[in-house]
């Protein structure tokens, strides 16, 4: 959650609801955004994915 607050300038509350829809559908945006998500998310031990 730190990582989408960082990222994303949200309450902690936004960052849950953000974490909930990453762990379960993934979140949409452009790739450029989901390239430094994903690259932040990595930067502390997390595996994730980009689908196009």
């Amino acid at each position: 959650m730190k990582v989408l607050r960082e990222s994303a300038a949200t309450s902690l509350s936004q960052a849950r609801e953000l974490a909930q829809d990453l762990s379960q559908e993934g979140l949409a945006g452009t790739l450029p955004e989901m390239e430094f998500l994903k690259t932040r998310l990595q930067l502390r031990g997390i595996h994730t994915s980009i689908d196009r």
